[in-house]
């Protein structure tokens, strides 16, 4: 009999555990969705600022002079670079 009642708690606890990670699993997958969602609106939010800002290009010093970028924009912080925002 109390073997029969430790089985069951167990089944229990395996189901909760089971439940569990799918809530998490579904947590995962709205994040994953949400992140590709802003990443989508901040590529959107770019491409207008990079055709509607007027820019003010400044020197990018950050120590790296091998980098193609070297200036961005002291207005909307774009970088000199119309293919990142096409």
């Amino acid at each position: 009999m109390e073997n029969q009642g430790t089985t069951q708690t167990n089944l229990q606890a395996v189901r909760d555990k089971i439940k569990s990670r799918k809530t998490l699993e579904n947590d995962i997958n709205f994040a994953h969705r949400f992140i590709d969602s802003a990443k989508k609106e901040i590529k959107d939010l770019e491409k207008f600022l990079w055709n509607n800002c007027q820019h003010n290009w400044i020197d990018l010093d950050d120590g790296d002079y091998y980098s193609k970028i070297k200036y961005h924009c002291s207005i909307c912080k774009l970088y000199r670079n119309a293919y990142m925002y096409n």
